[in-house]
């Protein structure tokens, strides 16, 4: 026999099919399913970490209200007060004044000097100060940074 007519007889090579995406391997399953739970969870941690720091957020826009219309150290104490109630037993909060009010906020914010927000003695003093921009300041860290304690 010729070789060009055994050649002629072939056939075209076949190419195989590529390897497609679908259907996916068992692991691809598992680590799929494993993205989906952790981005829901991380959906529900942020989701409960803006609700319970949703009192932080309205004591900071009471506090701008408050400075905004140059309020005196009563409604400061009363803003700082009722934000602390939200958080703190109110037996432990409820009854503090004089020097154990700002004494109480020094203790619960790690970030707060020793002299911070100590116009607090004077709410109720006969001609208590106007709270300056300092105290307004200091009032705002708290309202940021003071800690929270674990249920």
């Amino acid at each position: 026999m010729n070789p060009e007519q055994l050649l002629s007889q072939l056939q075209p090579l076949r190419v195989p099919d590529p390897v497609g995406f679908w259907p996916m391997a068992p692991v691809w399953w598992l680590l799929l399913i494993a993205a989906a739970l952790a981005a829901a969870f991380t959906v529900v941690w942020f989701v409960r970490r803006y609700k319970r720091t949703a009192y932080r957020r309205e004591g900071l826009a009471w506090l701008r209200d408050l400075e905004a219309r140059d309020a005196d150290v009563h409604a400061l104490s009363a803003a700082l007060k009722a934000t602390a109630l939200k958080v703190y037993p109110p037996e432990t909060v409820a009854g503090l004044s004089g020097t154990d009010w700002p004494q109480f906020l020094r203790s619960s914010c790690p970030k707060f000097s020793s002299t911070a927000l100590t116009i607090l003695t004077q709410t109720h003093a006969p001609n208590p100060s106007t709270p300056d921009s300092t105290d307004w300041q200091h009032a705002r860290l708290w309202m940021q940074r003071h800690e929270v304690p674990r249920a």
